[in-house]
């Protein structure tokens, strides 16, 4: 009885190891627009903010959008390695280090720039926040790059810092 659990047990293990390259094979073309993202870091922000600021875009990166819209997190299809922190010394201030790299699945709400369609499979670039897949609509506006076929989140605080109403407004005067 003992013997046939043993080999039980190994001919699952085996099973287990052989799925596993499968998995990560299947999960390497979501990996390479990923490493083609830029790498974003923020200035830094008082410790006593929970949330940077609404504000509106700044022109350089209103420029580079091709597209604005308001939009959902419907899934997290990539999840990037963590980049190694920084060591900094006790009550250093300076710049906010990055978080990983994402690719996710977008389902748009409403449309400001552009013609995005209902459903986008974007980039966001390492950079100090991260997204998760939400049944609630993500304040703020996804300003998105030109890139294809996955344009790239713009901005260092990601879409919760663009307020739609000033995007809207930055669009129509430029």
């Amino acid at each position: 009885m003992t013997r046939r659990l043993v080999a039980l047990g190994g001919a699952v293990l085996t099973v287990v190891m052989l799925a596993g390259p499968a998995r990560a094979a299947s999960q390497a073309p979501d990996a390479a627009p990923c490493r083609a993202a830029p790498t974003v870091t923020a200035a830094h922000r008082p410790l006593t903010d929970a949330r940077p600021a609404v504000l509106p875009p700044t022109p350089d990166v209103l420029a580079s959008a091709r597209t604005a819209g308001v939009a959902r997190v419907t899934a997290v299809l990539y999840r990037g390695p963590r980049p190694a922190a920084p060591h900094r010394p006790a009550n250093f201030v300076g710049p906010v280090p990055p978080l990983r790299c994402q690719v996710v699945r977008l389902a748009v709400v409403r449309t400001l720039e552009g013609a995005p369609g209902t459903t986008l499979v974007v980039v966001k670039p390492e950079a100090p926040y991260t997204l998760a897949a939400s049944r609630r609509v993500q304040a703020g506006t996804f300003l998105l790059d030109g890139a294809t076929p996955y344009p790239t989140i713009l901005g260092n605080y990601g879409p919760a810092s663009y307020d739609p109403a000033a995007v809207a407004t930055a669009l129509a005067s430029g």
